[in-house]
This record gives C-alpha cells, sequence and structure tokens, in this order.
C-alpha cells in the first residue's frame, strides 16, 4: 500500500483553490487504480470528518482508497503523520508558499508541489527537483507523478534528502534573517 498525504483545510470556499479536486480525480485515474494507493486527507473539523470524505467522494476516488482525518495542531503528531505516508502532496491552483511541502521536505518525505506554489519557485533552483514539482492542473498529470514516486520510492528518498540539504544551505535562517536585517537597512538609508 502506498499512502500519500493532502492536508489543509476543508474549507468548501477553497476546495478547488487548494486543488483537493485535482486530487481525488487522480486517484481515480486507471494508473492508481491497478496498485493499492491509498490517500490520507488530513484537514476535517473535528467531527465533520465523513461530511468532508463525502465531499471527496463525489470526484471519483474509490471509498476504500480514502482516508479523512481532523485538522491536527500538533507538531509531534504531524511528525507521527510524516512517517506513516510515503508521499505529501500539495496540487493548489494558487498557494503563497505551502508550508506542508517544506514540512514533508524537513521530514525527508517525497513532496510533489504545484508549479504555482511559492515552494516550487524557491525549489526550481536546485538539481532534480523538478521531478517533484508539478506545472499541471491536470489529474492525470498528478496520477502519472505519483505513480512514478512509487516506481522509484527509494531513489526518491535519497533525491529528497539531498534536495533537503541544499534547500537548509541556500534558505537557511542565518541567512534568511541576514538578507532581511540588509534589506530593511538598505530601505532605511535610502540604498537599492
Amino acid at each position: 500500500e502506498f499512502k500519500v498525504l493532502l492536508c489543509g483545510r476543508s474549507d468548501s470556499n477553497i476546495f478547488e483553490l487548494k486543488g483537493y479536486d485535482i486530487a481525488v480525480k487522480a486517484f481515480a485515474d486507471k494508473e492508481l487504480k491497478e496498485k493499492p494507493y491509498r490517500l490520507l486527507f488530513v484537514g476535517a473539523p473535528d467531527g465533520k470528518e465523513d461530511e468532508v470524505a463525502s465531499e471527496l467522494l463525489k470526484h471519483g476516488i474509490a471509498k476504500q482508497q480514502l482516508t479523512v482525518r481532523k485538522f491536527i495542531n500538533s507538531r509531534d503528531k504531524m511528525k507521527e503523520l510524516f512517517c506513516e505516508v510515503d508521499l505529501a502532496i500539495m496540487p493548489s491552483k494558487t498557494e503563497g508558499f505551502g508550508l506542508i511541502a517544506l514540512e514533508a521536505l524537513s521530514a525527508g518525505l517525497p513532496i510533489l508541489a504545484s508549479g504555482n506554489s511559492g515552494f516550487a519557485k524557491a525549489f526550481r533552483d536546485f538539481e532534480n527537483s523538478n521531478s517533484y514539482i508539478v506545472d499541471s492542473k491536470e489529474p492525470k498529470d498528478w496520477a502519472e507523478k505519483i505513480k512514478a514516486v512509487r516506481e522509484n520510492h527509494g531513489e526518491k528518498l535519497q533525491e529528497i534528502r539531498v534536495l533537503r540539504e541544499s534547500y537548509g544551505k541556500k534558505y537557511s535562517w542565518e541567512k534568511q534573517c541576514k538578507d532581511l536585517v540588509e534589506k530593511l537597512r538598505n530601505m532605511v538609508h535610502g540604498k537599492n
């Protein structure tokens, strides 16, 4: 069984914006019906898991492929969650950054992120990162990428560790804070 994590609020106003429809339709694709792929959606309001599942099931995913859980706001629970799954996806049609992608990367978990996300924009500069960015809103393209991660999972785990190290070096807290202070200093003193 290959478990894929989709994390986020289940507010109906952002359902399509966050690409949840893309994710569940990808699981309805024949590519992901051949072997046991499961989608774990985490983000339902407490006690509304069945309602959220009903909404997701409307998009063609098989009931046995879907698990819906309530929103998690504990770092320890998130760590446990990342150990439970094989891949995290962020199919947002638009996303400022997407912290779930960064958290998954930090945990050494392969991540597929929409090319429209700030995470993808920051991630593109790294070698092999393009295999983790999906520049499509088509569920079939997402299904193919998910299948490719499963077929090469050991290799993808090694790649993501290297990417995590590269990302950490380029975007370290120390460097980011130093750059911010420098930009603020330039703004105050009128330098470009």
